[in-house]
Protein backbone atom coordinates (compact mmCIF):
# COMPACT_ATOMS: atom_id res chain seq x y z
CA UNK A 1 0.00 0.00 0.00
CA UNK A 2 1.24 3.50 -0.83
CA UNK A 3 2.57 5.05 2.38
CA UNK A 4 2.10 8.63 1.15
CA UNK A 5 -1.62 8.04 0.59
CA UNK A 6 -2.04 6.68 4.11
CA UNK A 7 -0.12 9.61 5.60
CA UNK A 8 -2.12 12.14 3.57
CA UNK A 9 -5.39 10.52 4.64
CA UNK A 10 -4.30 10.55 8.29
CA UNK A 11 -3.23 14.21 8.11
CA UNK A 12 -6.59 15.17 6.59
CA UNK A 13 -8.53 13.38 9.33
CA UNK A 14 -6.42 14.98 12.08
CA UNK A 15 -6.93 18.43 10.51
CA UNK A 16 -10.70 17.90 10.46
CA UNK A 17 -10.69 16.77 14.09
CA UNK A 18 -8.83 19.92 15.16
CA UNK A 19 -11.22 22.06 13.12
CA UNK A 20 -14.25 20.48 14.78
CA UNK A 21 -12.75 21.19 18.19
CA UNK A 22 -12.35 24.93 17.60
CA UNK A 23 -15.81 25.17 16.05
CA UNK A 24 -17.21 24.11 19.44
CA UNK A 25 -15.96 27.41 20.81
CA UNK A 26 -18.96 29.73 20.69
CA UNK A 27 -18.55 33.41 19.88
CA UNK A 28 -20.08 35.47 22.71
CA UNK A 29 -23.10 37.59 21.89
CA UNK A 30 -21.76 40.40 24.08
CA UNK A 31 -18.76 42.55 23.16
CA UNK A 32 -17.56 42.61 26.75
CA UNK A 33 -14.42 40.62 27.53
CA UNK A 34 -16.16 39.14 30.55
CA UNK A 35 -18.49 37.32 28.13
CA UNK A 36 -15.65 34.84 27.59
CA UNK A 37 -15.75 33.68 31.20
CA UNK A 38 -18.42 30.98 30.60
CA UNK A 39 -16.14 29.58 27.86
CA UNK A 40 -13.13 29.13 30.13
CA UNK A 41 -13.92 25.46 30.95
CA UNK A 42 -14.03 24.67 27.24
CA UNK A 43 -10.83 26.64 26.59
CA UNK A 44 -9.07 24.57 29.24
CA UNK A 45 -10.24 21.22 27.84
CA UNK A 46 -9.62 22.49 24.28
CA UNK A 47 -6.00 23.39 25.06
CA UNK A 48 -5.40 19.95 26.56
CA UNK A 49 -7.05 18.24 23.57
CA UNK A 50 -5.14 20.37 21.07
CA UNK A 51 -1.82 19.62 22.78
CA UNK A 52 -2.72 15.94 22.96
CA UNK A 53 -3.51 15.65 19.24
CA UNK A 54 -0.53 17.78 18.20
CA UNK A 55 1.95 15.66 20.14
CA UNK A 56 0.26 12.47 18.95
CA UNK A 57 0.56 13.62 15.33
CA UNK A 58 4.28 14.37 15.75
CA UNK A 59 4.93 10.90 17.16
CA UNK A 60 2.81 9.34 14.42
CA UNK A 61 4.72 11.29 11.77
CA UNK A 62 8.05 10.11 13.17
CA UNK A 63 6.86 6.53 13.35
CA UNK A 64 5.57 6.49 9.76
CA UNK A 65 8.77 8.10 8.50
CA UNK A 66 10.46 4.85 9.59
CA UNK A 67 7.94 2.59 7.86
CA UNK A 68 9.06 0.91 4.63
CA UNK A 69 5.99 -1.23 3.97
CA UNK A 70 2.40 -0.35 4.91
CA UNK A 71 0.66 -3.70 5.28
CA UNK A 72 -3.10 -4.30 5.48
CA UNK A 73 -2.77 -4.77 9.24
CA UNK A 74 -0.99 -1.42 9.64
CA UNK A 75 -3.64 0.31 7.53
CA UNK A 76 -6.51 -1.10 9.61
CA UNK A 77 -4.83 -0.38 12.94
CA UNK A 78 -4.11 3.15 11.76
CA UNK A 79 -7.80 3.45 10.89
CA UNK A 80 -8.76 2.26 14.39
CA UNK A 81 -6.32 4.77 15.90
CA UNK A 82 -7.91 7.59 13.89
CA UNK A 83 -11.36 6.37 14.96
CA UNK A 84 -10.41 6.66 18.64
CA UNK A 85 -8.85 10.08 18.00
CA UNK A 86 -12.06 11.30 16.33
CA UNK A 87 -13.86 11.01 19.69
CA UNK A 88 -11.57 13.54 21.36
CA UNK A 89 -13.69 16.55 20.25
CA UNK A 90 -16.78 14.89 21.78
CA UNK A 91 -14.96 14.12 25.03
CA UNK A 92 -13.46 17.62 25.08
CA UNK A 93 -16.84 19.32 24.63
CA UNK A 94 -18.63 17.15 27.20
CA UNK A 95 -15.97 17.38 29.91
CA UNK A 96 -15.97 21.17 29.58
CA UNK A 97 -19.60 21.20 30.74
CA UNK A 98 -18.60 19.62 34.02
CA UNK A 99 -14.87 19.65 34.71
CA UNK A 100 -15.38 17.99 38.08
CA UNK A 101 -18.30 15.70 37.13
CA UNK A 102 -17.61 11.97 37.02
CA UNK A 103 -19.70 11.11 33.95
CA UNK A 104 -17.85 13.31 31.41
CA UNK A 105 -14.48 12.64 33.07
CA UNK A 106 -15.01 8.87 32.93
CA UNK A 107 -15.93 9.12 29.25
CA UNK A 108 -12.82 11.25 28.67
CA UNK A 109 -10.71 8.64 30.43
CA UNK A 110 -12.23 5.80 28.39
CA UNK A 111 -11.43 7.62 25.13
CA UNK A 112 -7.89 8.25 26.35
CA UNK A 113 -7.53 4.54 27.23
CA UNK A 114 -8.89 3.39 23.85
CA UNK A 115 -6.57 5.82 22.09
CA UNK A 116 -3.58 4.47 24.04
CA UNK A 117 -4.44 0.84 23.26
CA UNK A 118 -4.96 1.51 19.55
CA UNK A 119 -1.73 3.53 19.37
CA UNK A 120 0.23 0.75 21.09
CA UNK A 121 -1.19 -1.89 18.76
CA UNK A 122 -0.33 0.23 15.72
CA UNK A 123 3.20 0.84 16.97
CA UNK A 124 3.73 -2.83 17.82
CA UNK A 125 2.53 -3.93 14.38
CA UNK A 126 4.88 -1.45 12.69
CA UNK A 127 7.81 -2.82 14.70
CA UNK A 128 6.95 -6.40 13.75
CA UNK A 129 6.50 -5.45 10.11
CA UNK A 130 9.84 -3.64 9.92
CA UNK A 131 11.60 -6.59 11.52
CA UNK A 132 9.86 -9.01 9.18
CA UNK A 133 11.04 -7.16 6.07
CA UNK A 134 14.60 -6.82 7.33
CA UNK A 135 14.56 -3.18 8.49
CA UNK A 136 15.86 -3.76 12.01
CA UNK A 137 17.20 -0.22 12.49
CA UNK A 138 13.78 1.29 11.74
CA UNK A 139 12.17 -1.17 14.14
CA UNK A 140 14.70 -0.25 16.84
CA UNK A 141 14.08 3.48 16.29
CA UNK A 142 10.35 2.99 16.81
CA UNK A 143 11.01 0.85 19.89
CA UNK A 144 13.07 3.70 21.36
CA UNK A 145 10.13 6.10 21.27
CA UNK A 146 9.45 7.07 24.87
CA UNK A 147 5.68 7.03 24.42
CA UNK A 148 5.91 3.39 23.31
CA UNK A 149 8.41 2.33 26.00
CA UNK A 150 6.31 3.84 28.79
CA UNK A 151 2.86 2.70 27.69
CA UNK A 152 4.04 -0.82 26.84
CA UNK A 153 5.31 -1.27 30.40
CA UNK A 154 2.69 -3.25 32.35
CA UNK A 155 3.83 -1.72 35.66
CA UNK A 156 3.16 1.76 34.31
CA UNK A 157 -0.23 0.64 32.99
CA UNK A 158 -1.30 -0.79 36.36
CA UNK A 159 -0.05 2.29 38.24
CA UNK A 160 -1.82 4.60 35.76
CA UNK A 161 -5.11 2.71 36.18
CA UNK A 162 -4.87 2.96 39.98
CA UNK A 163 -4.14 6.69 39.82
CA UNK A 164 -6.96 7.19 37.30
CA UNK A 165 -9.49 5.43 39.55
CA UNK A 166 -8.41 7.50 42.57
CA UNK A 167 -8.69 10.71 40.55
CA UNK A 168 -12.16 9.86 39.24
CA UNK A 169 -13.39 8.97 42.73
CA UNK A 170 -11.93 11.91 44.66
CA UNK A 171 -11.11 14.73 42.22
CA UNK A 172 -12.31 14.18 38.62
CA UNK A 173 -11.06 17.57 37.39
CA UNK A 174 -7.48 16.48 38.13
CA UNK A 175 -7.68 14.09 35.18
CA UNK A 176 -7.03 16.92 32.72
CA UNK A 177 -3.92 17.87 34.69
CA UNK A 178 -2.77 14.23 34.72
CA UNK A 179 -3.27 13.94 30.94
CA UNK A 180 -1.35 17.19 30.40
CA UNK A 181 1.56 15.91 32.50
CA UNK A 182 1.61 12.66 30.51
CA UNK A 183 1.62 14.57 27.22
CA UNK A 184 4.43 16.96 28.21
CA UNK A 185 6.77 14.55 29.97
CA UNK A 186 6.15 11.38 27.95
CA UNK A 187 4.49 12.15 24.62
CA UNK A 188 6.59 15.24 23.94
CA UNK A 189 9.86 13.43 24.63
CA UNK A 190 10.90 12.72 21.05
CA UNK A 191 13.76 10.65 19.65
CA UNK A 192 16.95 12.61 19.06
CA UNK A 193 16.85 12.05 15.31
CA UNK A 194 13.30 13.39 14.89
CA UNK A 195 14.61 16.76 13.65
CA UNK A 196 16.92 15.19 11.05
CA UNK A 197 14.45 12.86 9.35
CA UNK A 198 14.40 14.56 5.96
CA UNK A 199 17.61 16.60 6.00
CA UNK A 200 19.32 14.11 3.69
CA UNK A 201 16.50 14.36 1.17
CA UNK A 202 16.73 18.17 1.10
CA UNK A 203 20.49 18.06 0.58
CA UNK A 204 20.02 15.71 -2.36
CA UNK A 205 17.63 18.21 -3.96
Amino acid sequence: MNKSRVEAFTDAVIAIILTIMILEFKTPESVKLSALLPQIPYLISYMVGYLFIGVAWYNHHYMFSKVHVVTKEIFWLNLVWMFSTSFIPVATAWVSRGLNDRGPEIFYGIIYLLWTISYLLLTHKIILSEERYGHQKSADDVKRMKIYRVFSNWKVIILSLIIWILIIVFLPVAQLLAVTIMIVFIGASFNEDSDQLFIGEKNED
